[in-house]
């Protein structure tokens, strides 16, 4: 067992070795942002945990803002990756649905402090940004991809139903990262735990699914 946890720490820090130095700068402001948060990532901390010098930083970057933004395009486009799994034609419609809101959950889970900020950027319309992409991206062709998703298992349905389907799906995933804490003070939920999460979305994808 200890021979595992070695070997996959090594496979880790191979991988990461490999990167270009531009790479491990974004790497790493992803990990500070996933386990700091937003309001302790600097630049000498990344320095530090990429293992290179502020000038590289600078060079590559020219500032902490524009590392943070690299770093939220990167999650970005690990977000809009996750719809291609309700294009997978060789699947019916519930495994693509429930295979999505895994690998969304899985995202969320790892960058919740970047799902606040983009609700809250939604929320007080702050300028264009790539939080903001991420939302024009939900609105072109995400949401419409649920929707159409859903209405393959549920032919049934009206456009306006589908799209409340689709509310209902997009708000359960998001609410619980935006109450963050909060859930497990106000209900004893600890959506952190595995069991818990799962028991979770498959209620969720029940809801969106079931036939009346």
């Amino acid at each position: 067992m200890i021979s595992q946890v070695v070997k996959g720490a090594e496979k880790i820090k191979s991988q990461f070795d490999s990167l270009t130095t531009k790479e491990k700068i974004i790497r790493v402001a992803m990990d500070i942002i996933a386990e700091e948060g937003f309001q302790n990532i600097t630049i000498r901390k990344i320095a530090a945990k990429a293992g290179v010098n502020v000038a590289a930083i600078n060079y590559h970057f020219g500032s902490k803002d524009a590392v943070i933004n690299e770093a939220l395009k990167t999650v970005t486009d690990q977000l809009k990756n996750t719809f291609e799994y309700l294009k997978a034609s060789n699947e019916i419609g519930e495994t693509r649905l429930a295979i999505f809101v895994e690998k969304y959950t899985d995202i969320m889970l790892k960058y919740p402090d970047i799902i606040k900020n983009m609700i809250n950027h939604a929320i007080h319309s702050k300028p264009l940004d790539e939080q903001v992409e991420y939302l024009t991206y939900l609105k072109t062709e995400g949401i419409e991809a649920i929707k159409q998703t859903i209405g393959q298992i549920r032919p049934d349905q009206d456009d306006y139903l589908l799209y409340l389907k689709t509310l209902h799906l997009v708000s359960g995933l998001s609410f619980p990262f935006l109450m963050g804490e909060q859930i497990n003070v106000l209900m004893g939920v600890d959506f952190y735990n595995q069991e818990i999460r799962q028991m979770h979305t498959k209620i969720l994808l029940e809801n969106v699914c079931r036939r009346d």
